[in-house]
């Protein structure tokens, strides 16, 4: 009896402490491991306190001190990511909360983010305008809207304020970084490097420190201390691929292709014999520096000794399909995948993912879509984080318009990679397609530092910028790559567009000169065209024309020279001179059907048209399938003024080539010209499934849908293609863009789009009633009236379409409560 009464009272005990546990509140729980989580950390145990601060969430998420803790512990381990979500959510719990806005803020700038600058730093501002701190955020926002808007005025004003404010607070690394980007502006190069010294030494060696030293060493020309630089990244961040990328292209644009071979070999000889990313990274050099048989020879050669001979397979069946071995990369990659041994978790393996994702890429090039998206989405079933994965459904997401789900993924993959410059390349296209373009700017620019100033992101960033006119940060960003990167001829060619938009034209000199020392057909072609645009720019077209045809005269005189004399011709006005040297060429070259079109294009040029027709007609004859051929048989057609022989041409050439993009437009244009406007709106329809990037079929298929089209998901459809036509400085497109917005009932911010419209595009009717509209609309009756009645002269009597007639009605309705006149 005495061991039973015992065991009772153990139950009784224990019982009473669950009832007296389960009296407490989740919230008293919480404190409890908020409590315990603070104990531990006291102990140095930082692992089992961020459990317990885990547990406090699960309990109370609203609680702010377990939040700031949190965030505090991510960021003495060096994950500020992490802390950046902790602090975000406390700054959402407590808007009031200063601390967490100025480190949000800080952050925001160190990863590049922006619009999280702005949002937090505008925030923090509010707070508390006086704090130093706040005052360091605001003055680096300003900083940074001179800097990139080009106000340099501004921006060395507050370079000045900056160098100030050190003063009073020297260890404000917002403060010192605005500091070092003017002092680069200004070239002052010592303070630049001294700053950047100074923020390694106090902020720890991140990246983008060792970049900007990197930007300063190209900017001196120092070429050793680039090379230095470059090696002393590989060391400190081995994992980070881009900085030997970065370095092997260095070396090779100085020529030392050995050097850089020795460089990769001795990475070889240092790696683990586990790791096999040295051993590719040789294997890829040296099929691309064109020594392919010792590539091949190092693949056989890894396959064979090689741990894991896996990564070497994959290689192999990446080189086949550069060759174009298609089936046989294909298949060999599905063998892998067949073969492949999951992990001890039943996983799949690290290689098996990689291989998942290179397969799909060449589904893919092979116009297997459906394959390669079933390959991505079981790799992501398993594994939802894996970047290269991401990346692939995120070009999906934003080819479909799904851009808030893209950027949600971008988001993951850049949380793992930072510095990742296609995933920042990715984030710009879907904010652009978003109607976001400075976000899109903003990601564009940092891929350019993410990629160490890689030929192909900075193009993509330059290009931009000389489509704003913004020609000075074009320069600094084309700059910048060719001093790593000096015989790309495409760097060479937009800097030498650039200098000659600038009218530099003894910068633009030395570009054609190094274009002809970089020699070959691509490089010389280059340059002759820049050299015959400065001569139109400075001595007129005349003097161009005679350049060209001296070209063309030579002995080694390629087609295309002798093309770009009759492109030139034509474009003067020179039509007999054009046709005589179509002429010429053709008859030198009579089997060249290329140049059968060139002739028959001088023909049209000339009125010609029954021998332009006869041209194209003799063509189709031998070949039905030569779209070019249809197409321009279509236009001759139009230009007689028969319609239905110009739709017969696209229709027969669509039975030839069904899905082509050029007769489909075509077709389109006609239907849309005849007034059909659904069949116009379905073939739209079918271009952009085809090519969504195109943002001349995105505004038509926008503009077709907004104006012809009522019900509200056309509506809304419309809006979803066409808002990424947001400050494109295109009449046709601020058209769209403001009537879309006018009718999503914002009419307010269509007006100016819409004036500037009417003003591009003066003779169009439908623009101007649309801007009458919306004048309408903000109740200014005799804006609009006027607006109406010139959308009525332009179109004339004749025109019959929807919107002229609803202008008659509302001119007359409108006149009819015109004031009478005094």
């Amino acid at each position: 009896m005495r061991i039973v009464r015992n065991f009772f009272t153990v139950v009784f005990l224990a019982a009473s402490g669950l009832v007296l546990a389960a009296c407490d509140s989740p919230e008293e729980r919480a404190e409890k491991h908020f409590q315990n989580a603070i104990a531990l950390i006291e102990e140095g145990d930082v692992d089992r306190a961020m459990v317990e601060l885990r547990n406090v969430f699960e309990l109370n998420a609203s609680h702010i001190e377990a939040r700031r803790t949190m965030a505090e512990l991510h960021l003495e381990n060096g994950n500020e990511r992490n802390a950046y979500r902790q602090l975000a959510t406390l700054a959402e719990l407590d808007p009031t909360d200063l601390e967490s806005r100025v480190k949000l803020a800080e952050m925001a700038f160190n990863f590049g983010s922006w619009d999280e600058l702005d949002r937090h730093g505008a925030q923090a501002e509010e707070l508390a305008p006086e704090d130093p701190r706040v005052e360091a955020i605001a003055l680096t926002r300003a900083y940074r809207t001179a800097a990139t808007e080009d106000q340099a005025a501004e921006r060395r004003d507050l370079g000045d304020q900056a160098d100030g404010m050190l003063e009073e607070h020297p260890d404000n690394l917002l403060l010192r970084n605005v500091a070092m980007d003017n002092a680069i502006r200004e070239q002052n190069f010592s303070r630049a490097l001294a700053e950047i010294d100074w923020m390694l030494a106090e902020d720890g060696p991140r990246i983008r420190y060792y970049k900007e030293r990197l930007r300063v060493l190209a900017l001196l020309g120092d070429t050793d201390g680039i090379e230095t630089q470059l090696r002393e990244l590989v060391d400190l961040f081995p994992e980070d691929p881009e900085h030997k990328a970065t370095l092997i292209r260095y070396l090779i644009s100085r020529e030392d292709l050995d050097g850089a071979e020795e460089f990769l070999r001795d990475l070889v000889e240092k790696a683990a014999p586990d790791n096999e990313g040295a051993k590719i990274d040789l294997i890829r050099f040296l099929a691309e520096s064109g020594d392919i048989e010792t590539a091949r020879e190092e693949i056989r050669s890894a396959i064979t000794e090689s741990p894991d001979p896996l990564p070497f397979k994959i290689l192999e069946a990446g080189f086949d399909f550069s060759e174009g071995n298609h089936s046989t990369a294909i298949s060999t990659l599905q063998d892998v995948l067949e073969q492949s041994e999951p992990s001890d978790e039943g996983a799949m393996s690290e290689q098996t993912q990689n291989a998942k994702v290179i397969l799909a890429r060449m589904l893919l090039e092979t116009g297997n879509e459906v394959g390669a998206r079933a390959h991505v989405e079981e790799l992501l079933a398993e594994n939802p984080t894996h970047p290269e994965a991401l990346k692939m459904q995120a070009a999906w997401q934003i080819e479909s318009d799904d851009t808030d789900a893209a950027i949600a993924a971008l988001r993951l993959v850049l949380d793992q990679r930072p510095e990742d410059a296609e995933a920042m390349t990715r984030m710009a296209n879907a904010y652009a397609r978003a109607g976001q373009p400075d976000l899109a700017k903003d990601y564009l620019a940092q891929a350019v530092q993410a990629s160490g100033n890689a030929p192909a992101e900075s193009l993509r960033y330059a290009t931009l910028l000389v489509k704003e006119e913004r020609y000075l940060p074009a320069e600094d960003v084309l700059v910048a790559a060719l001093r790593l990167d000096s015989s790309n001829i495409r760097i060479l060619t937009l800097l030498g567009e650039l200098y000659l938009r600038m009218e530099d034209f003894g910068r633009a000199e030395g570009v054609i000169n190094t274009l002809r020392r970089i020699g070959g057909e691509d490089a010389i072609q280059a340059a002759n065209g820049l050299e015959a645009e400065q001569l139109n720019l400075q001595k007129g077209a005349s003097e161009a024309i005679a350049y060209l045809e001296g070209l063309a005269n030579e002995a080694d005189a390629t087609v295309s020279t002798r093309i770009s004399v009759i492109r030139a011709r034509l474009s003067t006005g020179d039509i007999d001179g054009a046709l005589a040297a179509a002429k010429d060429l053709r008859d030198e070259n009579p089997n060249d059907r290329a140049l059968t079109v060139v002739l028959a294009v001088a023909l049209t040029a000339a009125r010609d048209y029954e021998a332009a027709s006869s041209l194209y007609r003799d063509l189709l004859e031998e070949e039905p399938n030569r779209t070019v051929a249809w197409l321009r048989l279509s236009q001759l057609n139009l230009l007689k003024g028969d319609r239905e022989e110009a739709r017969s041409a696209v229709n027969k050439g669509l039975t030839h080539a069904p899905d082509n993009p050029d007769l489909l437009w075509a077709k389109a244009s006609l239907a849309e010209g005849d007034g059909d406007i659904d069949t116009a709106i379905d073939i739209y329809e079918k271009l952009y499934d085809q090519n969504s990037n195109s943002v001349i079929i995105a505004n038509n298929l926008a503009s077709l849908l907004s104006t012809h089209r009522t019900d509200e998901a056309s509506q809304n459809r419309a809006w979803t293609i066409g808002r990424r036509l947001r400050d494109l400085d295109v009449p046709a497109f601020q058209d769209t863009y403001g009537w879309i917005l006018h009718k999503q009932g914002n009419s307010e911010e269509a007006l100016s789009v819409l004036e500037s419209a009417a003003q591009g595009l003066p003779r169009d009717p439908i623009v101007q009633y649309h801007l009458g509209q919306v004048y309408l609309e903000l109740d200014r009756p005799q804006e609009a009236l006027e607006q109406f009645r010139k959308s009525l002269d332009i179109a004339g009597p004749a025109d019959s379409r929807p919107q002229i007639e609803e202008a008659k009605a509302l001119v007359q309705s409108l006149q009819n409560t015109e004031p009478a006149q005094e």
